[in-house]
């Protein structure tokens, strides 16, 4: 790593913000003379006794004259804010040199400590290495221990507002290319790793896929930092639950893949292709699952209301979206056209513009992965032009004889690995052994994801199905087809139905896996016939009705 010299004292930070300064004149912009107005009025200070500390004050460094190493410092100046307590901080305003009365030059302050806004602390920030500008992101990034923050745009205005009119719209630009392309030394010397994140006695690379035991060090930077130790991972206990809760092999594919695919699609290393559904009839241990993203990934829960309302209503809520690396749509109702609409730009990942109160609106690109939970079936068409985007996770149903004692003695464990200390609780040791199960198993894939089919099920019995599903379905069985003009089928599709022209006999014939008049030669003749629609949905139906429920 380069060597960085400390900066310790108001002459070291003086010194290094003429980086900045001495610079800035190499950079293009209509909005020179505002940025400067704001570098100008940036000074700092040394801390140099527990008086000034008591008084919010310091001894302000503000020139260096030639032939004189030491320069000027102005005394007792009320801070604006402080780097490091008890030892330097930063004042904003101007020196000037006026004439005294009696005709003497003399150096004054005039404090603008009121106009002290985000644009001078994030330039303090930056001086003091707070804030450090990284190659490998091309962006600024706040220092927070062995973690980062990436300020781009959004961020910035977030964690270094201004009001409107102090506004300058590329103030952020013109820094960033100061540090890209200007200075031609370095200016930290951190290590930063995007894509691993660290433990207290190891680290995991998303990208190569690989665990490694290491205490990060201090000048080691990973995407997110986690108080866990080695030892308090539980990555079997994580295996065990997922098999437990899966309704077959399919699913518990798809299941072990899904964190995996989260972290993936978070760090920009897939891209936005899959969403995700869930059915269940509940009391499945769903909700459990949902939980093991907690305090890892930034969840955001899809209010279908506020989002189909339009106005600043949605673009408010859109932007909660901002930053977030999973959408969880739980919604037990209908899903209407106006929620379609909403689902199918979280899933596709579109452009979307948000606002927040007394804020200017931003447009942004939707990242979060998309997991719809839902009762009700689902037109994956109108979602996304592409089934095979879709990805389903089906739940292994509770037994029906299982009582609710039962019930909390099989959950019991992982309730207490998940949320050791009750309802408000999240265990992240527990999560993190989620996280990186489904990065191994992904390693086990090679790195690709090959997410199954898997079919839900549409019914909790075979006692559920109207006298037209079960002809359908031992005929096809049994022959490979039923003939459209079949006697016993029209009469109960007459019964049942009055015709297969109407909405709820289409959707049921979907529900068992058959597809409705296929042309098939017969000795010459086309005649039409009803067949195997989705094979998985159709054998599913076949072993209920074999096995008397599912």
């Amino acid at each position: 790593m380069t060597k960085i010299r400390k900066r310790e004292s108001a002459i070291d930070l003086y010194l290094e913000f003429q980086k900045i300064r001495l610079n800035l004149d190499r950079v293009p912009t209509v909005n020179l003379s505002k940025i400067k107005d704001v570098i100008n009025k940036v000074h700092f200070a040394d801390i140099v006794n527990d008086q000034q500390a008591l008084d919010n004050t310091g001894d302000t460094f503000y020139k260096i004259y030639e032939n004189d190493k030491e320069g000027d410092y102005f005394r007792n100046l009320t801070l604006s804010y402080t780097i490091e307590a008890k030892k330097v901080g930063a004042v904003y305003g101007n020196f000037k040199e006026e004439i005294d009365k009696d005709g003497e030059k003399k150096i004054v302050f005039k404090n603008s400590k009121r106009d002290f806004n985000g644009y001078g602390r994030f330039l303090v920030d930056v001086t003091s290495g707070k804030v450090i500008f990284s190659k490998e992101l091309d962006k600024f990034i706040i220092i927070e221990c062995n973690t980062y923050t990436v300020l781009d745009e959004i961020t910035f205005n977030l964690s270094y507002s201004v009001e409107k009119k102090q506004k300058i719209t590329d103030f952020l630009n013109v820094i960033e290319e100061i540090y890209r392309n200007v200075i031609n030394v370095a200016t930290h010397d951190y290590a930063i790793y995007p894509y691993r994140f660290c433990g207290v006695d190891f680290y995991y690379c998303c990208d190569t896929l690989e665990f490694v035991k290491h205490k990060p060090i201090e000048k080691e930077l990973y995407f997110k930092a986690f108080d866990v130790k080695q030892e308090e991972l539980n990555i079997e206990k994580a295996k065990d639950y997922l098999t437990m809760i899966a309704s077959d092999e399919a699913s518990l594919n798809n299941l072990r893949l899904l964190h995996a695919y989260t972290m993936r699609r978070k760090l920009g290393l897939e891209p936005a292709e899959q969403f995700f559904i869930i059915k269940d009839r509940g009391r499945t241990g769903k909700g459990l699952f949902m939980l093991t993203f907690a305090d890892i990934f930034k969840i955001n829960q899809v209010s279908f209301d506020n989002l189909a309302i339009g106005g600043f209503e949605a673009s408010n809520e859109w932007l909660n979206f901002y930053g977030a690396d999973l959408a969880h749509a739980n919604e037990s109702g209908e899903i209407k056209p106006q929620d379609m609409r909403v689902l199918r730009k979280i899933a596709t990942s579109e452009v979307v513009t948000g606002r927040g109160i007394g804020k200017d609106a931003v447009k942004f690109k939707l990242n979060a992965v998309l997991i719809l939970d839902t009762n009700e079936d689902v037109d994956i068409g109108t979602i996304a032009a592409n089934t095979e985007r879709t990805v389903k996770l089906s739940f292994k149903d509770t037994p029906a004889d299982e009582t609710q004692a039962q019930r909390r003695a099989r959950f019991k464990p992982y309730w207490n690995f998940i949320q050791p200390s009750g309802e408000n609780s999240i265990s992240i040791s527990a999560n993190l052994s989620f996280l990186i199960d489904s990065l191994n198993y992904l390693a086990i894939h090679r790195g690709e994801f090959v997410f199954e089919d898997v079919a839900f099920r549409n019914y909790a019995s075979a006692d559920e199905l109207t006298d037209t599903q079960r002809i359908l379905v031992l005929v096809i069985d049994e022959n490979g087809y039923i003939l459209a003009n079949n006697e016993l089928l029209t009469a109960a599709v007459q019964e049942d139905y009055g015709s297969f022209k109407f909405a709820k006999a289409k959707a049921d014939v979907a529900k068992v896996g058959v597809k409705l008049n296929a042309p098939k030669r017969f000795d010459g003749s086309i005649k039409k016939v009803h067949v195997i629609g989705d094979k998985l949905v159709f054998n599913q139906t076949v072993e209920m009705i074999a096995g008397g429920n599912v």
